[in-house]
């Protein structure tokens, strides 16, 4: 999809008329005429993540909305809008909503991609890092999200990120007392690559994966003892039949491990699938991975590396949270705070989007841009065009997007990296 082609589709997506037709769909109308309808509401929420205040409390956010008013209606003081009807908002637009906009974004998103052309992630129809977040709620909702220490309230995040994309893909939110294993991020789609923590460590999901005919790679649990069955390399033969723990020694003559392993230790176990265990040398500490790739092209360096990429998840878990405020959740149902978490999703995604552009604008790739600095930019659009936004046509949002994204390609690229 061309860049024109690219800011034609998203700002109809997001004009006025779509927004609420797509509200209609969710039960989200305007029964009466307010100053605080749909549309202005959807966009205040969304543009609240990039803003330094709002975040933290419900008057902060009464302000901002407050003062952003005064600059769409101007001449006009607004003094009707309270703490209790914000609240009630909040409370009572449905989340789905704000979940419906999302996904419909991100779609047309991942469609507007460029293949990744990175050596080893092109082998893959697409790669997933999967994690989770703890975010800490008020105390009024210990009960609803129930966290790991007493008398206190949190949410979890697990989230199903695109490493090609840079985006979410899935999100499940829950109490901060549930395990990560508990989340379900596998789909039937085949030649996927899940790279995940030991909190998502499962022979059950191990299996669920090669089913599908996709790939993982995981760190290796300490617990876990494997028994080689085959190596690589003729010269260490006679580690076949040993575990793990019985050829420490022989680790000391090597700078990597390549080797098929059994992960079960009884026989009796119904989890009897070879994998492929590898080890890396790294700064005196050595590092174990599991995984079912047996391409010899992805050597263990090269699963070392892929396995890094896993820490994206935890760069966008940091900017969601601190860039964009998500860590001071202040609304106080469940209703609320899936609007505030949705909200901040669509932001993240749709910069993301302005990003894209502009690397396609640029001929560059979407990894050439530092996101803290298009947000920046983003804001300073936003504060002197918010009208534009509130009541965009398509042909006032393309104008709008077009300036963004020109701005992002002189203001947000990432300086090269330095020669050694």
């Amino acid at each position: 999809m061309n860049v024109k082609k690219m800011f034609h589709k998203y700002s109809a997506f997001l004009s006025e008329d779509a927004i609420v037709e797509l509200a209609k769909e969710y039960g989200v109308e305007d029964k009466r005429k307010r100053k605080l309808t749909v549309v202005p509401f959807f966009w205040l929420m969304v543009l609240s993540a990039i803003e330094s205040a709002p975040r933290g409390c419900l008057s902060k956010l009464v302000a901002f909305f407050t003062a952003s008013f005064s600059s769409i209606h101007p001449g006009d003081q607004v003094t009707g809008l309270s703490s209790m009807a914000l609240s009630k908002k909040l409370s009572n637009t449905n989340w789905m909503f704000f979940r419906g906009v999302y996904n419909r974004l991100l779609t047309s998103y991942i469609n507007s991609l460029e293949p990744d052309e990175r050596l080893f992630f092109a082998q893959f129809k697409d790669c997933f890092s999967v994690d989770g977040s703890i975010i800490r709620l008020n105390k009024i909702l210990e009960k609803l999200f129930k966290s790991t220490c007493k008398s206190q309230a949190a949410l979890k995040l697990n989230a199903k990120f695109s490493n090609v994309s840079l985006a979410i893909t899935k999100l499940q939110v829950t109490d901060g007392k549930r395990h990560d294993s508990r989340f379900r991020f596998i789909t039937k789609d085949p030649n996927i690559l899940y790279l995940f923590d030991l909190g998502y460590w499962s022979f059950v999901r191990f299996k669920q994966i090669a089913d599908a005919c996709s790939f993982f790679v995981s760190r290796l649990k300490k617990s876990c003892d494997p028994l080689i069955v085959t190596v690589s390399d003729p010269k260490w033969a006679h580690l076949v039949g040993k575990r793990l723990s019985q050829i420490m020694n022989a680790l000391k003559e090597m700078k990597e491990l390549d080797v098929r392993v059994q992960l079960a230790k009884s026989k009796q176990s119904k989890f009897k699938t070879e994998l492929r265990l590898v080890g890396v040398l790294h700064e005196g500490e050595w590092r174990f991975y599991v995984t079912n790739i047996f391409d010899a092209l992805f050597t263990p360096s090269v699963i070392y590396e892929l396995y890094s990429n896993r820490w994206t998840i935890e760069i966008f878990f940091n900017d969601i949270k601190h860039i964009l405020k998500l860590s001071h959740i202040f609304s106080k149902t469940k209703n609320g705070i899936m609007v505030e978490i949705y909200s901040a999703l669509i932001c993240y995604l749709l910069i993301r989007i302005m990003i894209a552009i502009a690397a396609k604008k640029s001929r560059g790739k979407i990894t050439d841009f530092s996101f803290k600095k298009s947000v920046e930019t983003f804001k300073a659009f936003f504060l002197t065009q918010l009208t534009e936004l509130i009541r965009g046509t398509k042909t006032n949002l393309m104008a709008f997007f077009q300036n963004v994204v020109s701005a992002i390609v002189y203001n947000c690229q990432k300086p090269p990296p330095s020669a050694t």
